[in-house]
């Protein structure tokens, strides 16, 4: 996660919702579950990047 430093420290509170979302991205990670090149490719192709 990125840190956007400020005059002023804020504290995130996540949700239930997104708990869980962090932890499914963890456990995909851990078992090397990763976006193929050519997938990447393509998202970044419908963005126009």
């Amino acid at each position: 996660m990125l840190v956007v430093l400020d005059d002023e420290q804020s504290l995130v509170v996540l949700g239930p919702e997104e708990k869980a979302s962090f932890a499914k991205s963890l456990a995909q990670a851990a078992r090397g579950e990763f976006a193929s090149d050519e997938r990447m490719r393509a998202i970044w192709a419908k963005h126009g990047l």
